[in-house]
């Protein structure tokens, strides 16, 4: 049996979501309707297992063995957000994570009759305990940091970085609730934004912060000193938590965290559906391929490609690597056929170790000057 709460009973669920509140600042912004979400519950009067859905993410909490909760949440999803009713259709995917280790045979119960097969993933949560540095003495000569206030984001107009205004839409819904609820800093490099830290969810005295920098602008402190920034606006503001989430593969964004005074709070697990089933199998491919599982990821690119009309060039090429991995021939068309979609990165092309066998083959690509 699963039920959906309304939202002045939310109240019911906050005991059994607290674990998973702690340390996720969306769930307490769903329980206190200051952000959009739902919560299905398996009891009204006295709920054990909980299934909550924010704007980011979706939470399973409580008691994991409720085979009546679990099948009821099946339907659910596939009744609702996968068949395209979401609490935030701006936003390309599905993420769940739960409060213990324990849901996860169950989830697995849940999803295993959606038709491909979820993305398993590891972040790490940090909370910021104290500063370490002073941005403004970590600041690159030639740059400036500013807040991206109104005025700001009107200057940017069609040049705002597609990232920033990507990150508002789909996690504000719009910019005016972002400039009335969030808040963010950017660093400006002759009128261009080319790093950033946003709010990714506000609540009370608490907040979730994230960052990135423009290709071109990295490895320069920039990160650093944005965030560095940022923390002392929270500070002063008067932001009691500040959270960060970021994936175990992204050793910069981990060591941004700790440079500027966060410590770890956690690692955990989460499952990630994207609602595009060739852009599904296309990141579930990239999956197997950072883990080394050449067969599993050229088995998932080649779904990718049959299933979209028009395939990315990158998904040709990373279907290519994947096939020059296992010594197929193959590989070679589906490079050629990269390159022909827009694939231009020759640099990368010639120093790939994979493709060392296929170079001096006439048909390998090369760069037409």
């Amino acid at each position: 049996m699963i039920r959906q709460l309304e939202p002045e009973n939310f109240h019911k669920a906050a005991t059994v979501l607290a674990g998973l509140a702690a340390w996720n600042v969306y769930v307490t912004a769903v329980l206190q309707q200051t952000s959009p979400g739902r919560i299905y519950v398996d009891s009204v009067a006295q709920p054990s297992s909980v299934f909550a859905i924010s704007i980011d993410c979706a939470y399973l909490a409580g008691n994991p063995h409720n085979d009546a909760f679990n099948a009821g949440v099946t339907q659910v999803l596939e009744t609702t957000l996968l068949a395209g009713n979401r609490v935030n259709p701006a936003d390309p995917e599905l993420c769940i994570c739960v409060d213990t280790p324990a849901w996860e045979p169950a989830l697995a119960d849940i999803l295993s009759h959606w038709r491909w097969p979820p993305i398993w993933g590891a972040n790490n949560h940090y909370i910021f305990a104290k500063p370490r540095l002073n941005w403004r003495d970590k600041l690159p000569a030639g740059y400036t940091i500013a807040q991206l206030d109104a005025k700001l984001l009107e200057a940017q107009g069609s040049q705002l970085p597609q990232t920033i205004a990507d990150s508002i839409r789909i996690g504000w819904q719009s910019q005016q609730t972002f400039l009335q609820n969030g808040f963010g800093f950017v660093a400006l490099h002759k009128g261009e934004l080319v790093c950033w830290c946003l709010a990714d969810v506000t609540v009370g005295k608490k907040c979730e912060i994230g960052i990135e920098t423009a290709p071109t602008h990295r490895r320069l402190g920039l990160a650093t000193a944005v965030t560095a920034a940022t923390i002392e606006y929270c500070q002063q503001a008067g932001f009691t938590h500040i959270g960060w989430h970021c994936g175990q593969d992204n050793p910069g964004s981990m060591g941004t965290a700790v440079n500027v005074g966060f410590v770890l709070e956690r690692p955990y697990n989460f499952y990630t559906f994207h609602y595009d089933e060739p852009g599904h199998y296309a990141e579930l491919g990239r999956f197997y391929f950072q883990a080394a599982m050449y067969e599993e990821a050229a088995d998932m690119l080649e779904i990718a490609i049959e299933t979209d009309e028009s395939p990315p060039a990158y998904v040709y090429f990373l279907a290519a690597r994947a096939m020059a991995q296992l010594n197929e021939p193959v590989a070679l068309d589906y490079l050629q056929t990269a390159v022909a979609t827009g694939f231009k990165d020759w640099k990368l092309l010639c120093t790939l170790p994979e493709f060392a066998p296929y170079r001096n083959n006439p048909d390998f690509p090369r760069q037409v000057s």
